[in-house]
């Protein structure tokens, strides 16, 4: 068997001496010291993660109304198609009634034909409205502000028995949110931002 002696860098890695307790030899110095992390390094990090939470939230979740309305926009434009082959099928105008808070849909009766005009906001004699089943019944606006309809040409919320009927264009506003409905060539509705 070889002695150490033959193997000079055994000999001499096993020659270093450790380091006695009471000497203060900066290696074991800075170990001594160095057991976790101080309080505030801990609050640097909790401040730099709440900041970063903060701004994702705000960013993710601030634009709920407009997204709200733009729903309700594309809502509108399923309703319209919807409205006008009602009209078609009944041989009977659809007429679309509109406030703040929702809008509903309504059934004039046959006999009764206004000019689209003088249909406004105002609810024909006899008019029967859809059932609660019905894709066409009375709804309320999702977004919680009040909105503000804006038709072009104005008082043109009719869907006749005609192929292509009802309004132009439609805008949609909350306050700060401003959505648009515009017909195309083939009367089928896309939303605008």
């Amino acid at each position: 068997m070889a002695s150490l002696a033959s193997y000079p860098a055994l000999t001499l890695a096993t020659s270093r001496t450790a380091p006695q307790r009471g000497s203060k030899s900066l290696p074991a110095l800075a170990t001594a010291r160095q057991q976790g992390f101080s309080l505030i390094e801990v609050l640097i990090v909790l401040l730099i993660i709440g900041i970063a939470t903060a701004t994702i939230s705000v960013a993710a979740f601030s634009d709920s109304d407009s997204r709200a309305l733009r729903q309700d926009a594309q809502r509108l434009a399923q309703l319209f198609a919807l409205a006008q082959s009602e009209a078609r099928k009944a041989g009977r105008p659809v007429i679309w009634l509109y406030d703040q808070q929702g809008y509903r849909f309504v059934q004039a009766p046959r006999d009764l034909f206004l000019p689209a005009g003088m249909t406004n906001q105002q609810a024909p004699l006899q008019a029967t409205n859809f059932s609660s089943s019905s894709p066409l019944r009375p709804r309320d606006w999702t977004p919680d502000n009040a909105i503000e309809v804006l038709i072009q040409p104005q008082g043109f919320n009719e869907f006749n028995t005609e192929w292509i009927s009802g309004p132009q264009a439609i805008e949609l506003r909350d306050g700060t949110h401003t959505v648009r409905l515009v017909r195309l060539g083939n009367g089928q509705y896309q939303v605008l931002p």
